[in-house]
């Protein structure tokens, strides 16, 4: 009987590491890497201009520094918790975005439009 539970706790411990090292020796295959998401950064300022053809947008931050940004095809653009499109974004508007700059340039994932606070308390 002793044998025979020694022999179990054994080999619980020596099968999963058995198939531990037969996964480590498959030759050609790389772990899979996990997947990264990109690093997004937050922009804020003023919409200078908004250009719906080339789905670009020039804000200007408090620094006072202009910014051209690409807006994304598939970028959430919201105002008032309401998804918006980009027409809907005037100059003088306040924003805060989201931008992947992974490919070396800010690209928009995502724009919220600030609403006033005079016009969010007569709402």
């Amino acid at each position: 009987m002793r044998r025979w539970i020694v022999w179990v706790i054994v080999s619980s411990f020596v099968v999963p590491l058995v198939n531990l090292l037969a996964q480590e020796q498959k030759a050609g295959q790389a772990p899979a890497a996990p997947k990264v998401q990109p690093a997004l950064k937050t922009h804020s300022g003023e919409v200078v201009s908004v250009d719906t053809t080339k789905n670009q947008i020039v804000i200007k931050q408090r620094t006072g520094k202009e910014m051209t940004l690409e807006v994304a095809p598939d970028a959430r653009i919201t105002k008032a918790r309401q998804t918006i499109t980009l027409s809907d974004v005037k100059p003088g508007d306040r924003v805060t975005t989201r931008c992947d700059e992974s490919g070396g340039k800010c690209v928009l994932k995502s724009i919220r439009v600030q609403v006033a606070r005079a016009a969010a308390r007569t709402s």
